[in-house]
């Protein structure tokens, strides 16, 4: 008996010190592919081929890396292909949107996945999502807004510029009149430029950094509120959504909708990746993001640098998972616009 049970003891020595030595070993050769749920040229493109330059020294093995744009819904078909189709051996990664995680869980037929079963690897950047006005309106603070209308350019039902005013008008009783059916952000910033809105709710602030400096430096914008896990160091005076909602209720809606902010710039891994090589692909994810040359490239390219490990995406896609059917059915008539 004795000898038996030092036998199996010793078996499992070896595997234990096999394992880490088999993982690390698994990448070289191999070519890895990150696909983008977007289109190219675009942020998360950017960021995906950040990835496919500098990763590769941080793993095993440095594989070669390449990056394939899937884009469609928003980066559903993306993900959807990641759940369903994709390699699960951690040759294939994906960048998409956060709001694919929302999808699922909001009971859109087309999101084919769950996604607590993907591998979250990290993200890039914890957003800060704001709701600001032109800096010539009435309105200065989050207070006015609930005093007086003001009238907020949106793209459509299921995006942030529609989402977050409707659950500032539900929860906080916010005034903002919401037009709908701008193509897009940038059509939204012109027409507050053009003074045809008064106001822009949905804007990340390292985007509105990004692509209008000189709005932030000069004070061409005002801030009312901030969709984020914590306030901006330069935006202390400026309340988070959550801090305006005076139920329990109402505080969950609002924690979900900021969960946003974290999940906006992710990297993950399709469902059934062995263990050892999530370990490894987490581990080269946080190198990479501490490296000198990558932060030098994600600055010259003007990509935020934040970075949220993939432990703590992982759970808060499993919390938000166990969000009472009532507060999801709420959350899904406020993301309907209706």
């Amino acid at each position: 008996m004795k000898a038996k049970t030092f036998l199996r003891a010793t078996i499992l020595a070896v595997i234990a010190l096999a394992s880490p030595s088999q993982a690390a070993d698994f990448y070289e050769g191999k070519v890895v592919t990150i696909v983008v749920g977007f289109t190219p040229g675009g942020t998360y493109d950017q960021m995906a081929r950040l990835y496919a330059r500098h990763m590769p020294r941080f793993l095993p093995g440095k594989p070669t890396i390449i990056v394939q744009n899937m884009p469609g819904a928003g980066s559903l078909v993306a993900t959807t292909h990641l759940a369903n189709n994709a390699a699960r051996d951690g040759t294939v990664l994906g960048v998409v949107g956060g709001g694919t995680v929302w999808e699922s869980l909001l009971g859109n037929p087309q999101a084919r996945y769950d996604p607590k079963t993907f591998n979250w690897i990290g993200g890039k950047s914890r957003d800060n999502i704001t709701c600001l006005v032109w800096h010539t309106s009435p309105i200065r603070t989050i207070a006015d807004a609930m005093n007086s209308e003001v009238i907020v350019g949106a793209t459509g039902p299921g995006s942030r510029t529609m989402t977050f005013p409707k659950a500032l008008n539900d929860i906080a009783h916010t005034k903002f009149k919401i037009v709908s059916g701008y193509p897009g952000g940038n059509e939204i910033t012109m027409a507050l430029e053009k003074g045809e809105v008064g106001g822009y709710c949905g804007w990340a602030l390292g985007s509105l950094k990004q692509r209008a400096p000189q709005w932030y430096d000069e004070k061409k914008v005002r801030f009312l509120v901030q969709f984020a896990t914590a306030r901006d160091k330069d935006l202390q005076d400026v309340p988070l959504a959550v801090d305006l909602a005076k139920t329990q209720a109402d505080k969950d809606i609002m924690e979900f909708l900021t969960s946003d902010a974290v999940l906006a710039w992710t990297l993950l891994a399709p469902p059934g990746v062995p263990a050892e090589r999530v370990t490894l692909l987490r581990g080269a994810f946080e190198a990479m993001l501490r490296d000198s040359a990558a932060l030098a490239e994600a600055d010259r390219e003007k990509l935020e640098i934040d970075p949220v490990p993939g432990a703590e995406l992982q759970a808060l896609v499993e919390k938000l998972a166990r969000t009472p059917p009532a507060t999801l059915e709420a959350i899904k008539q406020i993301n309907s616009g209706k």
